[in-house]
């Protein structure tokens, strides 16, 4: 397996979380439908690692209603 192949297939999977994740926490926050076309929806894909910390603390203190806002 070539180098490229390897960086390829962890950055399509890092994105394929990442955006699995996004709409986990659009859903939680409940953000509208149109913010799944806005550019903070996409800097949560790119940003899933830094965004878990918050959102299990969330997670943790609200539970599953959602943290309101």
């Amino acid at each position: 397996m070539s180098k490229e192949k390897i960086l390829s297939t962890i950055a399509i999977a890092y994105f394929m979380f990442g955006f699995v994740f996004a709409v986990a926490f659009a859903v939680y926050y409940k953000w509208s439908f149109y913010s799944f076309l806005s550019p903070g929806f996409y800097s949560v894909i790119f940003t899933w690692p830094f965004q878990t910390i918050g959102f299990i603390n969330d997670l943790l203190t609200y539970g599953l209603a959602g943290k309101p806002i």
